[in-house]
């Protein structure tokens, strides 16, 4: 049986940004520095080429608002994103328990 990919970080750290409302690119950013801690501190340089992306796997979605003749673009999570999140936590799990079993006796 082949294993399937996990997804990176960057991506679930995304995901998890979007869990409770949609948010401008921005703001993402702001809050996948704050949810990794400061270790993902910064999109940067193509933030959007990763939304991007997301969006063609249809992890997330985009909603547009027009305020005063300006475009507001927000992204939010797809149903399919949400199960990525949780197929990421078991996959982990599933990873601990396999090192634990395997490096008892070894610390």
């Amino acid at each position: 049986m082949m294993l399937s990919k996990r997804q990176t970080d960057l991506t679930i750290y995304i995901l998890l940004a979007l869990l409770k409302e949609p948010l401008k690119g921005y703001d993402i950013s702001k809050k996948v520095t704050r949810i990794s801690e400061g270790e993902v501190k910064t999109l940067n340089a193509s933030p959007y080429a990763k939304l991007k992306k997301m969006l063609e796997q249809e992890l997330i979605e985009v909603t547009e608002e027009v305020n005063e003749n300006r475009r507001i673009i927000y992204y939010g999570i797809t149903e399919k994103g949400r199960h990525t999140i949780y197929e990421e936590l078991n996959k982990l799990e599933v990873l601990i328990s396999r090192i634990k079993k395997n490096t008892e006796g070894y610390e």
